[in-house]
């Protein structure tokens, strides 16, 4: 008996459309593939983590699909084909050889403690389907799949798939952000949610969201603290409406509006986590290792399995200093943070103002251009070039360029060119838009609720003289309760029938909380 061939079926890699002599098509009869024969970007668009994976090769294209096909001829040794390492640990990610392949990367996420942000979701892999298009991370992130049309959501292409293509990416984010948060107000520590909510609004003790203060205004049936925790909660949980009144104990501390033209200001929103210690759980040994950052660190995951990418590489720890990317995180350096806020600064210019999270998470719909392929971020990302130094070995990361995916029985693709570019994008060493999210929530938001106000009043004589003249200056906030305080903030008085009609006309009410006289050299 002979082995002549091997008949496989794996995720995709990305070498994917590379051949063993390193040509992107094949070159004499004796060219053979090794390495994946589709190219695309799988840590974005070809999710192999899915409970149902469905492919029909009679109609789908092979391109479009999370996992590929391949009957390989093995022309000769087969030991660098079908390697196994002493744990029965295979190459995979950048290639099933030895010599381009590695054992270990992170591909998704389980949060290790209370979720914070929308954009924790990311690499949760909680939106999976069996159908096209296969996001990988789609909640946070912006980037419009090659199969969609950049003017549609919702798509059907019988040249691509049998049944309707959704967007969940922008579908997603739309249904989260502007409409849900996370409150943390949940079990920390080994201490319960209801303990948690009660030292958070007694100010004992922080919630493990710091971006939150404690906002509490009587109300006609809820008059103290403990009534309001016996309202959200039940033998310690919550109770299983408290998510939609949580919101009226809180208030963001330092919100930031990310309609904002200054560069500082997005400089030191993103720089918020500078310095900062890093916790890191190596995918080798399992080591738990405490680092503090000397930059600002960009962390893809709620724990990452690596060290500082560009850092000193410990052999103890990971394969080969390439396995870094694929585990470990980023810190920027503060010529990066300028870059990358001066960049971020020309997006919102571009196409602001956003009049809802939504709005600046997603991509625009509308005809090809990088309005549509992408989010305001994310076109920021691309134009700071803040990951052109990682995934830059050609060999193992080679380009994919428009002719790659032009062969019409492999690919059909509606956006092309959301497809062309490094194939790592979205790996844990590339910085995304999902990465700068989970830094901005849940500060961010669209609009102010604290003002400025000055006026000016002056005295006239019987001839229309000025004879006196003042300013002043008042700091106003609008806040959670109503004007007429008889319906809880938490009520949505536009489409409940029984609300205050006062309240459906000046809505939210509004606290000066400070107010000063000006001498004329302020002004």
């Amino acid at each position: 008996a002979q082995t002549v061939a091997m008949f496989s079926a794996y995720a995709r890699t990305t070498r994917g459309g590379v051949f063993e002599n390193d040509q992107r098509t094949p070159n004499g009869a004796n060219s053979v593939l090794l390495d994946g024969s589709l190219a695309g970007k799988p840590f974005l668009f070809h999710n192999p983590a899915r409970t149902i994976v469905a492919i029909d090769l009679q109609r789908e294209r092979p391109g479009s699909q999370s996992h590929e096909l391949n009957f390989q001829p093995l022309l000769g040794n087969t030991d660098d084909v079908f390697s196994l390492d002493s744990t029965n640990r295979t190459n995979l990610l950048t290639g099933y050889t030895t010599s381009k392949g590695i054992k270990s990367g992170s591909y998704l996420d389980l949060p290790t403690g209370p979720m914070q942000t929308i954009a924790d979701f990311r690499r949760s892999n909680a939106l999976t389907s069996p159908f096209l298009p296969n996001f990988v991370q789609p909640v946070g992130n912006s980037w419009v799949s090659p199969l969609m049309s950049t003017n549609r959501v919702n798509q059907t292409d019988s040249a691509i798939a049998p049944y309707a293509m959704l967007d969940h990416s922008v579908l997603a984010n739309h249904a989260l952000y502007d409409a849900f948060y996370f409150s943390t107000f949940a079990t920390y520590g080994g201490i319960r949610p209801d303990v948690v909510f009660q030292n958070f609004m007694d100010s004992t003790s922080p919630l493990i969201s710091q971006a939150f203060q404690p906002y509490f205004s009587p109300l006609p049936n809820i008059k103290t603290v403990q009534e309001a925790r016996n309202d959200l909660f039940a033998s310690g949980r919550p109770k299983d409406g408290a998510y939609k009144t949580a919101a009226q104990y809180q208030m963001i501390r330092g919100a930031f509006n990310v309609n904002s033209t200054s560069i500082q200001a997005w400089k030191a929103q993103l720089a918020s986590m500078s310095k900062s210690d890093i916790i890191s759980l190596w995918a080798k040994n399992s080591v738990i290792e405490a680092r503090r950052s000397t930059g600002t660190p960009i962390l893809s995951m709620s724990l990452v399995n690596g060290g500082a990418i560009g850092a000193p590489v410990d052999a103890n720890k990971i394969d080969n200093a390439r396995t870094n990317e694929w585990n470990g995180y980023r810190e920027l350096t503060d010529n990066d943070l300028e870059e990358l806020a001066r960049r971020i600064v020309e997006q919102v210019r571009l196409r602001g103002p956003f009049l809802s999270m939504s709005e600046f998470v997603n991509r625009q719909i509308g005809g090809d251009s990088e309005l549509t392929r992408c989010g305001a971020l994310e076109a920021a990302i691309t134009a700071s070039k803040i990951n052109d130094g990682v995934f830059n070995d050609p060999r193992v990361y080679p380009p994919i360029t428009a002719g790659d995916i032009s062969n019409a029985t492999l690919y059909k693709y509606n956006t092309p060119n959301a497809a062309v570019g490094n194939p790592a994008a979205g790996a844990p060493g590339w910085i995304s838009q999902g990465d700068l999210m989970r830094i901005l929530e849940p500060a961010a938001t669209v609009r102010s609720d604290t003002f400025v106000v000055r006026t000016c009043g002056q005295a006239q004589d019987a001839d229309g003289r000025i004879t006196a003249r003042a300013y002043c200056e008042a700091v106003v906030q609008r806040v959670p309760d109503y004007v007429d305080p008889v319906d809880a903030p938490s009520l949505n008085v536009y489409t409940d029938a029984g609300a205050n009609q006062i309240n459906k006309i000046f809505g939210r009410r509004m606290k000066v909380v400070s107010f000063r006289w000006l001498s004329s050299t302020e002004v």
